[in-house]
């Protein structure tokens, strides 16, 4: 049923260079494309323009602006029509040469086409832009009648949407490309069958109220592509049983079939075993093969991996959506994903990207409008990673008075091709198909008809607001930002908007400057610094189109800025307590607190704002303050109470556990400690202690232990807190009226660290830092580089800018996909920084030194709690 890609070998070029041609000529042999741009799918026009070399890096500088056919500056392009003179007001047209055998049933399927099309075969249109129309919907055409055996020729016209066509746009997280993604942005298929084709399959569950047994229910949809009235037997093998049932299908007929235990009991499934998010369980899969067979010949055929679970969303005592998996509340930490700019496959990127959401410990990723391909979600299912989905807000997805009839077939329809593509997947989780506000009641029913009709399997809310419709009430979500900086504090004290209780389905501190290896990047020196137009226009659009705010507060907390070296080193500090501080209040006010989405997880281009790792997949301070704030066990601060809590987010409990506080002044001398021994219970909170009042500069130290292995460790460097304006509290941010003073960490004692490396095979690199000196070895950076100094990305650090006080030592793992002729460059916020080559060392020797709970007890505890991988 995947078919038979047509990615390959494709030609493109613009109409206007083509002059009267048409696609019955184009789609014929013997055309001259010796000026065309070979090009293999999927491909939007610009990205394969880019690709080419045609505009050079785009990326770099204000590079993108010198594009032709821009839209206006820092707005949402998609609200705009294309420029008249744009290269891209025009259609432009993709070609395909292909060779078939015999050809017995055969269906072009053009999984995604922005934004509309016309399509040639052999000279003869096949389908026009009535029919392909819509960037989220799925074509299917029957080219039986048209192939022929041995060579054909596909000629597609394709066109860029106007202002308000239900495409896909790119709101305020950054510019808009110039031809608005217009192409063939997903695969072309054929799909070769006998006369009774399979689509959709996907399995239900219905689980009793213990878990102990599981009803499936097998199904999905049969297509008879004959003139004749056929009988097909469709053959599920599942658990090393065939389960069969026949279905009579009338010419040309669709229909959709179910198997379940009422035709087999074997459907039914005594101790299944469920599929869980990270870290509630193992995400256990069952694989399953499906077959149609029609006059004892197989016709059709599909085969996937299904997990046994169900999702739901209900509303708490206090109305706020708590959603479960398997009747078990969980707790969403998650994160928003950005597509590449230019929509271009990169399945390396993909595997990368779902390696950081684990090993920050993410249980969930949120789409809004481009849901990835079936690869990406097949990983999310194998890794217990949760998929939220719904379309795009800020454009004509939501200007609902606008909408033409055309755009009410488009948006249900849309809606059908994507649940029908992902419903099978274990790992989805909701669809919020009204984005920002919930569409009219006419347009929320055509939706809700669809997911009835395509019997969508999980959670729906009309939108991604707490605002309620007539025909489902409220969503129990809420979107009241902030979406720019807040202070640490700003989330245990707000009550009214984006602080932590509910479920912010998008929320953030703003800003994340990267390190300075990515602004040298993605910025030439001559625009290194100081700040200017060229550092806005990486910045996001509209309101977002600076970083003043966040550059203010870090003055305002830290000092004056000289250099972009002394920007980039401030901001990873300020991006790693306020994303720690954003994601430890979520957990430590649950169960009021159900959810956040952390707007977002990565760019689309080299961007200043709205990550946890940058574009190039450099892990900064707000990646690592995420791992370590979102620790299934973990301990932690509240800037509020001044409690310290253990968070465990494990299915299990865990008892006599050691919580150890220590408040110590900036030069090492010990102010306050506390010590004592507690149980958590499953999935549970525990408040430990509550620490003095912290007005002058200070450090808490926190650590918690199992026997002798440390299971957490946390560092915060306070003062009296900064001064929120809740008065003039805006969906933006909530203004400071006076900062923390955390410039001491500026006037830090140097600091004197002993670096030692070994390095075990070709994927693992161990750093053992020993503070020998008097003085706090603060924030310390690692960073593995090659020969050249370049960074040796991605990396997985199990732990990064971390401290160490006097007398103590670690060490710290990294995981590369390969590490040869490499070194670690080590860098203390108050130090000199060190580079070291590592040394060969044995697997043996480390698991000695770690058993022993030596300094490798680090590496021991994060790799058993972290599950990022690298491919």
């Amino acid at each position: 049923m995947t078919g038979r890609a047509l990615n390959a070998g494709w030609q493109l070029v613009s109409s206007q260079r083509l002059h009267d041609a048409t696609g019955s000529t184009l789609s014929q042999p013997g055309v001259d494309t010796e000026e065309w741009l070979g090009i293999d799918l999927p491909a939007t026009v610009l990205g394969a323009l880019v690709d080419a070399g045609e505009y050079g890096d785009p990326f770099v500088d204000a590079r993108l602006k010198e594009i032709p056919g821009q839209g206006p500056p820092a707005t949402n392009f998609s609200n705009h029509p294309m420029p008249a003179d744009s290269p891209f007001a025009q259609p432009w047209w993709y070609r395909k040469a292909f060779t078939v055998d015999a050809p017995k049933h055969v269906r072009l399927a053009l999984d995604g086409i922005n934004y509309r099309a016309n399509v040639w075969l052999n000279g003869k249109l096949i389908a026009d832009s009535r029919q392909l129309v819509g960037a989220y919907r799925e074509h299917v055409i029957d080219i039986t009648a048209e192939l022929t055996a041995g060579d054909n020729v596909l000629a597609i016209e394709v066109s860029a949407p106007d202002e308000c066509d239900l495409a896909i746009t790119w709101v305020d997280w950054n510019p808009s490309p110039p031809d608005k993604n217009m192409g063939l942005w997903r695969d072309v298929r054929l799909l070769e069958s006998g006369p009774v084709a399979l689509e959709a399959p996907h399995v239900l569950t219905r689980l009793t109220d213990d878990l102990k047994r599981a009803d499936l229910t097998v199904a999905g949809d049969l297509v008879n592509l004959s003139d004749q009235r056929r009988e097909a037997t469709v053959r599920a093998h599942f658990e090393g049983q065939a389960l069969t049932k026949t279905f009579t299908l009338e010419p040309g007929d669709k229909q959709r079939f179910e198997i379940d235990s009422t035709d087999h009991p074997e459907l039914s499934v005594d101790s299944p075993r469920l599929w869980w998010p990270r870290p509630m369980g193992a995400p256990a899969l069952y694989p399953i093969a499906i077959e149609v067979w029609v006059d004892d010949e197989r016709s059709d055929a599909s085969d996937f991996d299904f997990g046994i679970r169900e999702v739901d969303s209900v509303l708490t005592e206090d109305g706020h959506a708590q959603f479960r998996v398997n009747r078990q509340p969980v707790l969403i930490r998650g994160a928003g994903w950005a597509s590449d700019l230019f929509l271009r496959r990169q399945p390396q990127r993909d595997w990368d990207t779902l390696a950081y959401v684990e090993a920050m410990n993410l249980n969930t990723i949120r789409f809004e409008g481009v849901l990835e391909r079936a690869e990406l979600l097949e990983r999310c299912d194998r890794n217990g990673t949760l998929v939220i989905a719904g379309w795009c807000c800020c454009d004509c997805w939501e200007k609902w008075d606008k909408w033409n009839d055309e755009n009410h077939v488009v948006a249900p329809e849309s809606l059908r091709s994507q649940v029908r593509r992902v419903r099978r997947h274990p790992c989805m989780l909701a669809w919020w198909y009204g984005s920002d506000f919930p569409p009219p009641a006419h347009v929320e029913q055509s939706y809700l008809d669809v997911l009835e009709q395509e019997h969508w399997p999980n959670a729906v809310q009309s939108s991604a607001a707490n605002k309620p419709t007539d025909l489902t009430g409220p969503s129990g979500l809420k979107m009241e930002g902030p979406y720019d900086w807040v202070p640490p504090n700003y989330w245990l004290e707000d009550t009214e908007r984006g602080g932590a209780f509910g479920f912010a389905t998008e929320v953030c501190p703003g800003p994340a400057v990267p390190p300075i290896e990515s602004l040298t990047k993605m910025l030439s020196e001559e625009h290194r610094w100081p700040i200017d137009e060229v550092w806005n226009f990486h910045a996001g659009g509209q309101e977002f189109h600076n970083i003043e705010a966040f550059t203010k507060a870090i003055i305002g907390r830290y000092g004056p800025i000289d250099d972009a070296e002394q920007m980039a080193q401030l901001s990873q500090l300020a991006t790693y307590e306020a994303q720690r501080a954003m994601f430890e209040a979520f957990a430590k006010n649950r169960p009021r607190a159900t959810g956040v989405v952390q707007w977002m997880l990565n760019n689309a281009w080299p961007s200043l704002i709205w990550h946890l790792f940058d574009y190039y997949l450099r892990p900064g301070g707000g990646y690592f303050g995420t791992q370590r704030a979102c620790e299934p066990l973990h301990v932690q601060y509240s800037y509020d109470d001044r409690t310290v809590v253990v968070v465990n987010q494990f299915p299990r409990a865990w008892r006599d556990l050691e919580v150890h506080a220590r408040v110590l002044t900036p030069k090492g001398e010990l102010l306050h400690e506390a010590r004592t021994r507690i149980d958590v219970d499953a999935d549970a909170n525990k408040v430990a202690f509550v620490l003095p009042e912290c007005v002058d500069p200070r450090f808490v130290d926190l650590r918690l232990r199992e026997a002798e292995r440390e299971c957490s460790r946390n560092l915060y460097w306070l003062e009296s807190p900064d001064e929120l304006d809740h008065a003039k509290a805006s969906w933006i941010h909530t203004p400071v009226r006076s900062y923390a003073d955390l410039s001491a960490v500026r006037t830090l004692e140097p600091a004197e660290l002993e670096v030692r490396c070994f390095q075990t095979g070709q994927t693992r690199i161990h750093v053992e830092l020993d503070n020998g000196g008097d003085a706090l070895c603060f924030f310390t950076q690692l960073r593995l580089c090659d020969d050249a100094g370049n960074d040796v990305l991605p990396v997985l650090w199990d732990d990064n800018y971390l401290s160490l006080w006097p007398g103590e030592s670690c060490v710290v793992t990294a995981t590369v996909p390969a590490a040869a002729d490499l070194h670690v460059e080590v860098r203390p916020f108050n130090g000199e920084a060190v580079r070291v080559t590592p040394q060969a060392s044995s697997d043996r020797n480390d698991h000695k030194k770690e058993q022993k709970g030596q300094p490798g007890d680090s590496g021991t505890r994060y790799s058993m709690l972290n599950g990022g991988r690298l491919a």
